[in-house]
């Protein structure tokens, strides 16, 4: 009931604080919003509640191998932040890369939905194992191999928010606010949904549902915005 009762007050909360004032500024104008606002606000709640699905979902995983919860929240967030930026960096110059190498007929975006999908749910199996081979070494060994197998799938997963945003900036700059405004509502919500479904699913079940999201994503971003005239 508690789990329940802070999720309703974390969208209600973050409906008011985040999508509030954004509602407000529109009305202010008098002006509608552009076209393709639905599938603006359905790309990026799908990556707000998917990313932080993965990452508490990941955060649990790793308390077990590190020995301690404050560890894994130390150093799994710290992986997930960091290398997430470096994917947020990289993604304008790799997708680039991608459309001019033509090794895919995948997107930028898609390219990196599906490749996040693949990796977290190919953990589900491949963790427990090297848990195992893993759990006899040193605290720093066993630091170092979180960094290392957090690293591509957190890269991977830097990449939507930027490529999508950067879309959005180009095709529909009125809908930028709403995009940081539905990701940040979405967000905040998240990380309760993910307990709560953990509680009743397991964190299996929460890490395949954020692949599940990652890939909605891609299948929403894979048609053009339409342009303001």
């Amino acid at each position: 009931m508690i789990l329940f009762a802070t999720l309703v007050q974390a969208a209600l909360l973050s409906g008011v604080l985040i999508l509030g004032p954004l509602m407000v500024e529109r009305l202010r104008r008098g002006r509608p919003l552009p076209p393709g606002r639905g599938r603006v606000f359905g790309y990026f709640a799908c990556l707000g509640l998917a990313f932080l699905f993965v990452e508490i979902a990941f955060i649990q995983r790793f308390v077990l191998f590190l020995g301690h919860p404050l560890y894994a929240v130390a150093v799994v967030l710290c992986a997930f932040l960091v290398f997430a930026g470096a994917g947020s960096a990289a993604s304008r110059r790799l997708a680039q890369r991608l459309n001019k190498s033509g090794i895919t007929r995948l997107t930028p975006v898609g390219a990196a939905v599906a490749a996040i999908a693949v990796i977290a749910v190919a953990y589900v199996y491949l963790l427990p194992p090297l848990f195992g081979w893993l759990a006899p070494y040193p605290d720093p060994v066993r630091i170092a191999a979180t960094l290392v197998l957090i690293a591509p799938l957190a890269f991977a997963m830097g990449q939507p928010f930027a490529l999508g945003l950067s879309a959005v900036a180009e095709h529909q700059p009125e809908l930028t606010p709403w995009a940081w405004g539905v990701n940040g509502c979405f967000s905040v919500m998240s990380a309760v949904l993910a307990t709560i479904l953990a509680i009743h699913w397991g964190f299996t079940a929460v890490i395949v549902l954020a692949a599940g999201l990652y890939l909605t994503a891609g299948a929403i971003f894979h048609a053009p915005l339409p342009s303001r005239p």
